[in-house]
């Protein structure tokens, strides 16, 4: 497996991979079990949108795990030159490569760049009950810092204006 920065005909696979492997994972999914299909498009098209619209703003920071020719996994981040703080945004494996380390090996390739360009702090977020998540994380040396608590809720139609 090889680590590499993304290339625009990579779009494709990432876009199929956030499909796949995203799931229960994701705000969009909740979102969609609580309320229904929202803005006549599906969980796993918003986050595809969401993915395609950062990968397109910022093709310099994503990398993709490349096994034969094939693009199994990618990594998105952030660098804020200023304070020195890196973030580690959406990441995710195709499920028939999962469990092999990809993730890892992302992970890794992410913070060794971070270490190249000065960051000190490095940062990222993940729902609680991403344990799968939460595991490579702390396997990787990252430390729980905080939990947020996301809200939710239908305007109805009488409350708009208020």
């Amino acid at each position: 497996m090889k680590i590499r920065k993304m290339k625009p005909d990579d779009m494709g696979r990432i876009v199929a991979i956030t499909k796949a492997a995203w799931g229960d994972d994701t705000l969009h999914k909740l979102m969609e079990d609580r309320y229904g299909i929202i803005g006549n498009e599906s969980w796993d098209q918003r986050k595809a949108d969401e993915i395609e619209s950062l990968c397109r703003k910022n093709p310099a920071n994503v990398i993709v795990a490349d096994e034969n020719g094939r693009v199994v996994g990618y990594a998105s981040f952030t660098i804020d030159a200023d304070s020195r703080i890196g973030h580690v945004l959406d990441n995710a494996v195709d499920p028939e490569y999962q469990g092999r380390g990809t993730g890892t090996a992302m992970n890794k390739w992410v913070l060794d760049r971070f270490g190249s360009e000065g960051v000190e702090i490095v940062r990222v977020s993940t729902l609680v009950h991403d344990k799968a998540a939460r595991r490579m994380y702390e396997k990787n040396g990252f430390e729980e810092l905080a939990r947020t608590i996301h809200y939710s809720m239908r305007l109805a139609n009488d409350m708009k204006g208020l």
